[in-house]
């Protein structure tokens, strides 16, 4: 695994966009949650028809999810108990569930045009 190296911020009045400096990792190189719905929180997934993808789906796609212990976080568990194996590392970026990936929102409403 590679080192972390800090990024220099720097301020521009002139510009209006933003930069997430460490997006997707804790400080230290520890895998996290690249959802901005989930923010590392385990969501099992429901079923529930006209809810929304949030109730529905849960987690359901992403390459963390697990359903040892009634339903959890691999980055929780199953890391810590790999020995923090380097093989999580191909997930970076991805670590979010499938809903998201496609681009929908955590309120948008399931139904017959948007399940999958």
């Amino acid at each position: 695994m590679s080192s972390y190296v800090k990024p220099m911020v720097i301020g521009n009045d002139d510009l209006t966009e933003g930069v997430y400096a460490a997006s997707g990792e804790v400080a230290g190189g520890t895998p996290g949650c690249d959802s901005k719905y989930m923010n590392g929180v385990f969501h099992a997934p429901t079923y529930k028809w006209e809810g929304t993808m949030l109730e529905h789906y849960g987690c359901l796609g992403c390459p963390a999810y697990s359903w040892s212990n009634g339903g959890e976080c691999g980055l929780k568990s199953h890391y810590g108990d790999s020995g923090y194996a380097g093989s999580y590392d191909v997930d970076k970026g991805n670590r979010m569930p499938e809903w998201e990936r496609k681009g929908y929102t955590d309120t948008t409403i399931v139904d017959e045009k948007t399940h999958y």
